[in-house]
């Protein structure tokens, strides 16, 4: 995927990784590149255009879908970590979790998909985590949404063969990537 020229929308862009993932774009030629932040007010960050998105609002995802029509990059970044211990705690974090890191990122990839689609194709990034593969009695809702959504990032990246985009991986290169070898 080339970035140059790219425009780009990242979701969770506020801090952290997905504050990096949108100065890198920038740095490697991004045209534009779309912050997904709950807070457009507090967000300022030079060359980087934010964008209202909390990613468990469905209105919000489809107003981002119209707004970032020219996007070619769709990274899937915003993620918490709020659930219980495995076996002391309200399970309402667990929910939020499964909300944010696995049915968010869900409802981002059909609202982008035809967009990727109608811009000849591009790259839906799916930032996941090494709890992935791990039990984790501290972290165990985190461990199962990040689980939730390597399976839903492998079963975008069959469906969307074939989906108006292009290549054989669904957009141009849809693909999951280890970032953890040896784990």
């Amino acid at each position: 995927m080339e970035i140059e020229g790219s425009v780009a929308l990242v979701t969770g862009a506020s801090r952290g990784i997905g504050r990096a993932f949108a100065r890198a774009l920038l740095s490697r030629g991004a045209a534009r590149v779309y912050a997904g932040v709950r807070r457009p007010e507090d967000f300022h960050e030079p060359g980087v255009e934010p964008l209202l998105l909390d990613v468990t609002n469905h209105q919000h995802i489809e107003a981002a879908a119209a707004r970032a029509c020219d996007a070619s990059i769709v990274i899937n970044n915003a993620g918490i970590i709020a659930g219980p211990e495995l076996l002391h705690g309200s399970l309402d974090g667990a929910r939020r979790e499964m909300e944010v890191n696995y049915l968010a990122p869900w409802a981002l990839s059909r609202a982008f998909a035809p967009v990727l689609a109608a811009n000849g194709g591009g790259v839906l990034v799916n930032m996941l985590s090494a709890a992935s593969w791990r039990a984790n009695i501290r972290l165990p809702g985190y461990a199962a949404s990040k689980a939730a959504e390597w399976s839903l990032t492998n079963a975008l990246r069959i469906g969307l063969r074939g989906a108006g985009n292009r290549g054989r991986r669904g957009p141009r290169g849809l693909r999951g990537h280890r970032c953890h070898q040896g784990i």
